[in-house]
């Protein structure tokens, strides 16, 4: 049986367009999106467009996970305020009410969630009757934790990095740290994507945060003893493990 679709959580995207004037002149705008995330499998993620009271529309697109990390940056604080709260309601009325409740009853929220579910179970080839809608409707009231939103974005981060997505590799772990800006493992992988940028002073900055919320956080110290060794300059022949946590 298929595994079951992953509420991800709300991610943006960005569009630039010009538009033209008279005599050839013109103003750049930027077109922000704004989505809610579901991964299906391994090679597919289903995306809904929000609309402006950031409940999702009942359209949807397949992207591929290359296509995903390169074009959709986390907005995690988006999920917790509006589809976080709906998706604890929706699982307490699938567990009261069973696979028999009847979505259009439901609040806007709750119902356009539902709807999405509904989607992603088709898309996934996962039969919408029995336990399955609760399941997922479950797993996505964690989004209403930093902590479970901060592994999926922190994982999307090091996938990013390690293709030497940089720019974007940092965007995911900044958001990461919006969720807990304590995190001393979020610091030692910003900091791992700074050096790799050669931005080596703000790289030596977090993991100076990272060890003082954790003094016994070994990479960290030993990748502060690499940088004062090499003097604080990043080099091409670099040789510092390839560590992301």
């Amino acid at each position: 049986m298929p595994d079951l679709p992953e509420i991800l959580g709300c991610y943006q995207s960005q569009k630039r367009e010009k538009m033209g004037g008279k005599g050839g002149s013109g103003r750049d705008f930027t077109q922000r999106i704004d989505w809610l995330a579901l991964r299906l499998d391994a090679a597919r993620i289903l995306i809904f467009p929000l609309d402006d009271g950031h409940l999702p529309l009942p359209l949807q697109k397949i992207v591929t996970p290359e296509e995903f990390l390169l074009h959709f940056v986390p907005a995690p604080l988006l999920f917790t305020e509006r589809l976080g709260p709906a998706a604890v309601v929706l699982a307490r009325l699938l567990r009261d009410v069973g696979p028999g409740l009847d979505h259009k009853t439901l609040p806007d929220a709750e119902r356009a969630l539902f709807v999405v579910v509904l989607a992603a179970l088709a898309a996934a080839g996962v039969p919408d009757t029995g336990s399955a809608p609760l399941k997922v409707v479950t797993a996505a009231g964690g989004g209403l934790s930093p902590d479970a939103q901060k592994l999926t974005i922190n994982a999307f981060g090091i996938s990013l990095r390690k293709r030497g997505e940089f720019e974007t590799a940092a965007t995911f772990y900044r958001k990461a740290l919006e969720l807990a800006p304590d995190d001393e493992r979020i610091m030692f992988n910003l900091a791992r994507v700074l050096y790799e940028k050669g931005d080596t002073p703000a790289c030596s900055l977090l993991l100076e945060q990272a060890v003082a919320a954790d003094p016994d956080f070994t990479e960290a110290k030993s990748f502060l003893r690499y940088l004062k060794r090499r003097g604080g300059v990043a080099r091409d022949d670099d040789d510092f493990p390839d560590i992301t946590i």
